[in-house]
């Protein structure tokens, strides 16, 4: 198993102003001071809820999530960094980002191939599922090895899609330590971090892999669903993540199970 460092500063984790705020049913001829909830709402009262039970554990915690917004402007005003959309980049590298969060499958791409951790930001349409942050890993993604990477175009999977799956895989293994630290400060039951392992097209083998790569890293996680194949979607409603980082792969259509 590899040395696991021990952490002592945040997790930093970026987000979209949009994402945040409900935009687009704000209308400019009412004036108000409060904005209406988007659909990370749910996702900022989660990390609250861990990083208050990890304060209570321990008062002096130097691992705590902490959240930067950024919206696509040309102004910095202290957490909030606006930038141009060329200049998104370069905002989440000097600020040390950890995770950067959107609902934009297009921006987690680029992100991605930036060699920025980046990963879906979940539909989260349940305002009660606040009390637990919930993070998927795919296994696929995990799961295969270089070589079997290069595979996937035997299956129908585009270079670009090949490219994108080896990107999250490196980017994926920081995060997942700094998760898997913070998970063990916690024990098994009423944890309020949870974390899954989600394997949607690859083989058993593929998805015990994954748990394996994840147990190197230093997470153990909580659930692992094995889907070869079947749609992701009956999982996603059940689970309700916050957080879904698999490169894309639970988007895949008729394209060949890997057997």
């Amino acid at each position: 198993m590899e040395d696991k460092k021990s952490c002592t500063g945040p997790l930093m984790i970026a987000l979209q102003y949009n994402d945040l705020f409900d935009l687009d049913s704000v209308s400019t001829s009412i004036n108000t001071d409060a904005l209406p909830k988007g659909r990370a709402f749910t996702f900022i009262k989660a990390v609250q809820t861990v990083n208050e039970r990890l304060l209570e554990k321990n008062k002096t915690e130097s691992l705590l999530f902490e959240v930067i917004l950024v919206a696509k402007e040309c102004l910095e005003i202290g957490k909030f960094f606006f930038c141009k959309k060329e200049e998104l980049i370069n905002t989440l590298q000097s600020n040390k980002v950890k995770l950067f969060l959107s609902t934009d499958k297009n921006d987690v791409n680029e992100a991605l191939h930036s060699g920025i951790p980046a990963a879906l930001l979940y539909d989260q349409a349940d305002d009660h599922v606040l009390n637990q942050l919930k993070v998927i890993f795919s296994g696929d993604v995990i799961g295969f090895s270089e070589d079997s990477f290069d595979s996937l175009s035997d299956f129908g999977f585009s270079e670009t899609q090949i490219e994108t799956f080896k990107a999250a895989k490196i980017c994926m293994k920081e995060f997942a330590i700094l998760i898997g630290e913070m998970r063990r400060k916690f024990g098994q039951e009423n944890s309020p971090l949870c974390t899954c392992v989600l394997t949607s097209w690859g083989s058993r083998n593929v998805c015990a892999s994954a748990l394996k790569t994840l147990r190197e890293w230093g997470l153990d996680a909580d659930v692992a669903f094995c889907l070869a194949g079947a749609p992701c979607n009956p999982i996603l409603a059940v689970v309700k993540p916050h957080i879904l980082w698999d490169g894309g792969f639970h988007n895949m259509r008729d394209l060949s199970t890997q057997s």
